[in-house]
């Protein structure tokens, strides 16, 4: 019996001969479905097909004009997907063997019984169904595979290769054109990760469900640490070939190496917190019996009493760098503008360096704030200068630069950093460099890098504390003969974008949605005012309050998490009493006032909203200000 939704389907005749056409027309409606759309030729069939969609044709064979049936039903299905039935007298084999490529659903031989048309149409409709079914599922099936972020590689039961997604072609260098039909071990340049030797094929060496690790080489020349795992791909109890998994682990394993350092070296600073304290209790006593002693000693017995004050004074300034170490809670903590971190430490890193060695900076446009201890940053950039020295005997240059940069939540470092904006210091030398053991240890307390062996002194821990205890991250990467740098990331409180014009009108401009920020930001650069610019308001705050000039606008949006932005106002405007605010929201100027948020009278810009009248509007509110726009 028929299925009810199949009597809503559109079939189309194609037909040169009128009768013929006409009693198809006739028998067709007379089975229940909508009177049938008939061409005469395969010209008038494709432009009727490209007008309308049809659930099937029937397409006789042999048609006038210069497009037979079999060329029109080819057309047809490779450039719409239009399903045909034949309709023909002519059932020799030349004509079958050639009608075959274009993929027919079915023939009905002339002449036509009633019940062959039925069948044929409703069995040429179910195929329809079915068969568009399975492309939607190969469509889903492929852009699945195709948004995996873990590399897959499909191959046949003889082991070539029959697929690979973006990610396999990311992570082995080749595309899916140049792969496909190759052995799998061509594309998969597995090595084992301990000897660095060729790997056996993990099809024949991997159990289902089994992981392991392999270093993989790149078509290109690059290798990438990864985790491979096999899988039989199946259709029922047929095996037609096999699935290869690859997950990209070097973020992961930097993650571990971080999180596994930063546990040594809070299990240290615990260990010298605790020394130091009782360390100091000893050396008060010594320092305070050897004061007593000096003043009732003279001759050598009062110069050997002086040596001993002198070594209790050096230990006692060891476990001040103990402390410090294990110091934690932001004591000492204020808003620094980096550039003039940098600014500050360069002539104590120069003095360091020595005269044979020249420092380099390059700082950020725009310049980032940080949260930190002024302090312990210019003693960060101490330790770090005493390492370049030592790696460049010889003389050399050491490189500071900054820049700010964002990590969106879809970036690929968000597998590694809090997504926001971060403030980055890189800090280089191009000494000697060190191996990849050395490198491991470089933040241990002691380490000497250089002789690979542990010396007197922190070494650079202090360094690796300073920059957790702030909230930042930090790396390192060297090589032999290369050099070495240090990679700092600190989180951004916001910007300063300044023109070095006096006159320049300052802004703040506040806003939690990073594209909204990016794009007015973009907006009010281009027009040459001073920014600082921040994600929320309590970040503002904390940027203007250390912002040494007048600000003369504040644009912010009004609902934020924490302090909204009239309060931000209301906390900025008595050291800026002359500041004028514009609120930008995507709620309804009234609905604000009825939740008390904003006067009246407030400057409220909706969203969406254009350059032309958000410009407009903050030049407006300059010149209500007496402020050059």
């Amino acid at each position: 019996m028929q299925a009810s939704e199949d009597y809503h389907k559109h079939i189309l005749v194609v037909e040169d001969e009128g009768l013929i056409a006409a009693d198809l027309e006739r028998r067709i409606a007379r089975l229940g479905y909508p009177p049938p759309a008939i061409a005469q030729s395969g010209e008038e069939a494709l432009q009727r097909a490209r007008a309308s969609r049809f659930d099937l044709v029937l397409m006789d064979i042999r048609l006038k004009g210069e497009m037979d049936g079999i060329a029109t039903a080819a057309a047809l299905r490779s450039e719409l997907r239009t399903p045909v039935v034949y309709v023909t007298a002519h059932a020799d084999q030349e004509t079958i063997e050639r009608a075959k490529f274009t993929e027919p659903l079915g023939y009905l031989l002339k002449p036509i019984s009633d019940g062959d048309l039925r069948s044929v149409i409703q069995t040429a409709i179910y195929k329809a169904t079915m068969e568009r079914r399975l492309r939607l599922g190969a469509a889903w099936l492929s852009t699945t595979l195709r948004s995996v972020g873990e590399g897959i590689v499909a191959t046949k039961p003889d082991g070539k290769v029959a697929f690979l997604n973006p990610a396999a072609e990311r992570l082995t260098g080749w595309s899916e054109i140049d792969a496909k039909g190759r052995d799998l071990m061509d594309v998969l340049r597995l090595h084992d990760e301990a000897t660095g030797q060729p790997a056996a094929n993990p099809l024949g060496e991997l159990t289902e469900r089994e992981t392991r690790r392999y270093t993989l080489a790149s078509r290109t020349g690059g290798e990438t640490p990864v985790e491979v795992e096999c899988f039989e791909n199946r259709a029922e109890e047929e095996v037609v070939g096999s699935i290869v998994t690859m997950r990209d682990i070097g973020p992961r394993r930097e993650i571990e190496a971080r999180l596994l350092q930063s546990q040594r070296m809070d299990a240290i600073a615990n260990l010298a917190g605790g020394l130091a304290h009782d360390f100091n209790n000893h050396l008060m006593v010594i320092l305070g019996y050897a004061e007593e002693l000096s003043s009732r000693l003279s001759g050598e017995a009062e110069a050997q009493v002086a040596e001993i004050r002198r070594a209790a004074s050096l230990a006692a300034a060891t476990t001040t760098q103990l402390l410090a170490l294990s110091r934690h809670g932001g004591e000492g903590f204020e808003i620094l503008k980096i550039d003039e971190v940098v600014r500050d430490a360069r002539p104590l890193v120069a003095q360091t360096l020595g005269s044979a060695s020249t420092v380099t900076t390059e700082q950020a446009f725009p310049v980032g704030y940080i949260r930190g201890d002024r302090s312990q940053l210019r003693q960060m950039f101490l330790n770090l200068a005493l390492h370049a020295r030592s790696a460049m005997p010889g003389g050399g240059e050491m490189r500071i630069e900054t820049s700010t940069f964002e990590v969106s939540g879809d970036d690929a470092l968000a597998r590694l950093y809090r997504p926001g904006t971060y403030v980055k210091l890189l800090v280089s030398d191009n000494g000697e460099g060190m191996d990849g053991p050395a490198l491991a240890r470089i933040f241990e307390p002691r380490f000497d890098a250089r002789r690979e062996h542990f010396s007197s002194g922190l070494g650079l821990s202090p360094v690796h504390g300073t920059v957790l205890e702030s909230g930042g991250y930090i790396s390192a990467r060297s090589a032999p003969g290369k050099g070495t740098t240090f990679e700092i990331l600190w989180p951004s409180l916001g910007t300063f974008h300044g023109t070095g014009l006096p006159d320049s009108p300052s802004v703040v401009l506040v806003e939690d949605e990073d594209g909204v920020r990016r794009l007015m930001h973009r907006l009010l650069e281009r027009e040459g005012y001073q920014l600082l610019s921040a994600r929320n308001a309590e970040d503002a705050e904390a940027i203007a309050g250390v912002h040494s000039g007048e600000i003369h606008l504040l644009i912010t949006d009004v609902v934020m998490p924490g302090i909204t932005g009239p309060q931000l106002a209301e906390r900025l405007r008595p050291r800026h009493p002359g500041m004028r605010v514009l609120f930008v929201s995507g709620y309804r100027h009234d609905a604000l006032d009825q939740k008390g948020l904003v006067g009246p009278g407030a400057q409220i810009l909706a969203k969406p909203f254009s350059s032309t009248p958000f410009l407009r509007q903050v030049r407006t509110l300059l010149k209500q200000g007496n402020v050059r726009a």
